[in-house]
C-alpha cells in the first residue's frame, strides 16, 4: 500500500518553517533517504505551497508557486520543483538561475545537483550577462567553476560588440567571459562576416582567436587563416600560420600575416606571396607589406617577380620590389642587383621600372640585355610590350651590342640610339643611329666547317642589323659607309675591341634560380 501524505500552507511563511521541519526531521521515512552535502545544504526561500507524493516522486517535497531556493551565491526560480533528499532539484516552469550580479540563465525546466553545483536547463534556455545573450535548446551549467556548454547548437549576441555569432558546440567561461566555440562557426556584424572551425571569443574585448579553418569577410576584403586572432573592435588581426588577404583583385599570402583594417595596412613573413589577378603577376618574397587603401606593396628578401607575358614567363629579381598604382594600372619598380629571366630574354641593371599603363619596362643605371648570343647595352633601356609580349626595344645614349662569334672574337655595333624589334624567337632586328660603327667578322664555310675570312670595320650614320635566333645574320649600311675589310690575319689589335665592347656573361641568368646570384661584371 502506498502511502500519500498532502499538506497544503497557504501562506509562504508557514511553507518555509514546514519546509525545515521536512529537511531536519526524520518524518515517514523521507529522513533516512537524507545524505550530507559537501557544498552545503539548499535553502529554499519560498514556496506557496508544498506536498509530500510517493506516488509521483518518491522520497521528494513537492513545491508550486513563486518557488525560490538558494545554494551558495546562486538563486533558482520556477513554478514548481521536486526537491530531493540528495539535494537534487527538478525544476519546471519559468526556470531561472542568478548567480551573483551579473549572470542570468533561465529555461523552461531545470535539473540541479547540489552536490556538484551542476544544472542541466532545457527548452528556450537563454544565459545572459551584462554584455551578451546566449540561446540554445539545452545548457548544462556548472555553477562552481562557472562553466556552461551547450551541444545542440547555439546563439549568442552580444551587445557592446555588435555581433551575433552561432555554433553548433560551445562552452562560456563566465569569469574570464569567454567562449570556446566548434562546428560550423558563424559571427556575423554589420560590417563583417566571420565563418570558422573553431573559434575563442572574449565578449569582453571583443577578440576572437582561430585554431582552424577561418574565413573574414569585410568590405570586399576577405581573409583566410588556421591560426590566429582577430580584434573586433579594433579591426587588427595577427595571424601566426599560413593566412592570406584579397582585396581589389590583390592577394597578400605569408606564414605569419598582421592587419589592420582602419589603415588598411597588411604585413606579411614567410614564403610571402602578392598575387595580382588582373595583371597576370605574382611576386614573392620574405617580408611583404600591401596597403589596400593606396594599393601599394613592398616585398624584400629574395624578392621575385613572376609576370606572365604571352605563353612565356619573365621571372625578375631585385633586392627591393615596390607595386604600386599608375593611373589605370600598376607600376612596378625593382631596386639593387635586378635581373631578369625569360627564355628568349635576360637582363640585369641596378633599377628597374614597369608600367602597365603604356606597357614598358625601363631600366636604369648600367643596364644589360642578352638575346640569344647578343648582349645589348646603352644609358638607358627601354622594351615596349604589346599584347604582353615584347614587341619593340629602345636603347638610349651610347648604345652597344656585341655578339660572341667564338670564345675570343666579337661582332660589335655601336652608336647613339638603337631601335629593335622583336619576334617569336627574340630579337630579330635592329636600327643603329648616330656615329654608328661596327666591327663584324665575315665568314664562310669550307668543308661544312664555318669559318672566319675576314674582319669588316666600317663607320656609318645609319646601320640595320639582322638578326636569326638570337645571332648576327648581316649588317646592312644605309649610309655611305668609311669601311674597310681585313683578312684575319692582317687586322690592327685596335680594330678588334671598340670602346665599350665589355663582355658581361657572367652577369647573365641562365635560368630562372640564377637571377637571385650576385655577380659583379669582370673588366
Amino acid at each position: 500500500m502506498v502511502q500519500r501524505v498532502v499538506r497544503h500552507l497557504p501562506l509562504a511563511l508557514r511553507m518555509r518553517c514546514l519546509v525545515t521541519i521536512f529537511l531536519f526531521l526524520p518524518l515517514a521515512g523521507f529522513a533516512q533517504s537524507q545524505v550530507g552535502s559537501p557544498e552545503g545544504r539548499i535553502e529554499i526561500l519560498n514556496a506557496d505551497r508544498g506536498e509530500f507524493d510517493n506516488k509521483i516522486a518518491p522520497g521528494a517535497q513537492r513545491l508550486k508557486g513563486n518557488v525560490r531556493f538558494k545554494h551558495k551565491d546562486a538563486v533558482m526560480r520556477c513554478d514548481s520543483a521536486y526537491l530531493y533528499q540528495d539535494q537534487r532539484v527538478q525544476a519546471f516552469g519559468h526556470v531561472s538561475i542568478d548567480q551573483g550580479d551579473t549572470l542570468h540563465v533561465q529555461a523552461d525546466r531545470s535539473t540541479y545537483n547540489g552536490a556538484d553545483r551542476t544544472a542541466r536547463l532545457e527548452g528556450n534556455v537563454i544565459l545572459r550577462n551584462s554584455d551578451m545573450e546566449l540561446s540554445t535548446p539545452s545548457l548544462d551549467y556548472d555553477l562552481k567553476n562557472r562553466r556552461a556548454v551547450y551541444t545542440a547548437g547555439g546563439r549568442i549576441v552580444s551587445k557592446s560588440g555588435n555581433n551575433t555569432l552561432t555554433s553548433d558546440v560551445g562552452t562560456y567561461l563566465t569569469d574570464a567571459r569567454r567562449f570556446i566555440f566548434s562546428r560550423h562557426v558563424e559571427l556575423v556584424h554589420p560590417e563583417r562576416r566571420i565563418v570558422a572551425d573553431t573559434m575563442h571569443y572574449v565578449t569582453s574585448t571583443g577578440i576572437a582567436e582561430f585554431f582552424g579553418p577561418t574565413t573574414i569577410t569585410q568590405a570586399g576584403t576577405v581573409i583566410t587563416t588556421t591560426r590566429g586572432q582577430y580584434d573586433t573592435r579594433n579591426e587588427k588581426a595577427r595571424f601566426t600560420k599560413r593566412s592570406s588577404i584579397l582585396s581589389k583583385g590583390r592577394t597578400l599570402e605569408g606564414d605569419s600575416l598582421h592587419y589592420d583594417r582602419k589603415s588598411g595596412e597588411g604585413l606579411a613573413w614567410g614564403r610571402v606571396q602578392v598575387t595580382d589577378t588582373a595583371s597576370d603577376m605574382i611576386v614573392r618574397g620574405d617580408l611583404g607589406r600591401y596597403n589596400e587603401q593606396s594599393d601599394k606593396a613592398v616585398i624584400t628578401g629574395h624578392a621575385e617577380l613572376e609576370l606572365l607575358m604571352g605563353r612565356d614567363t619573365l621571372f625578375l629579381h631585385g633586392d627591393t620590389l615596390f607595386t604600386t598604382p599608375d593611373s589605370s594600372g600598376k607600376r612596378i619598380q625593382a631596386h639593387r642587383n635586378v635581373r631578369f629571366y625569360r627564355s628568349d630574354l635576360q637582363g640585369a641593371c641596378d633599377t628597374l621600372v614597369y608600367s602597365e599603363v603604356d606597357s614598358l619596362i625601363s631600366l636604369f643605371h648600367e643596364p644589360v640585355l642578352w638575346s640569344g648570343t647578343d648582349q645589348i647595352t646603352g644609358a638607358r633601356i627601354r622594351i615596349k610590350l604589346r599584347e604582353s609580349k615584347a614587341d619593340t626595344l629602345y636603347v638610349e645614349e651610347d648604345a652597344f651590342l656585341i655578339s660572341e662569334v667564338d670564345s675570343i672574337h666579337y661582332d660589335q655595333v655601336t652608336g647613339t640610339t638603337m631601335t629593335g624589334r622583336f619576334g617569336e624567337d627574340g630579337l630579330r632586328n635592329l636600327l643603329v643611329e648616330g656615329n654608328s660603327r661596327t666591327v663584324y667578322f665575315a665568314t664562310e664555310m669550307k668543308n661544312g666547317v664555318e669559318s672566319i675570312m675576314g674582319v669588316n670595320r666600317a663607320d656609318c650614320s645609319r646601320i640595320n642589323v639582322r638578326l636569326v635566333e638570337g645571332k648576327v645574320s648581316t649588317v646592312t649600311f644605309l649610309d655611305r659607309p668609311d669601311a674597310v675589310l681585313y683578312p684575319l690575319e692582317k687586322v690592327p689589335p685596335e680594330e678588334l675591341r671598340m670602346k665599350g665592347s665589355d663582355w658581361r656573361g657572367t652577369e647573365r641568368p641562365m635560368d630562372r634560380n640564377e637571377i637571385f646570384d650576385v655577380v659583379r661584371s669582370v673588366p
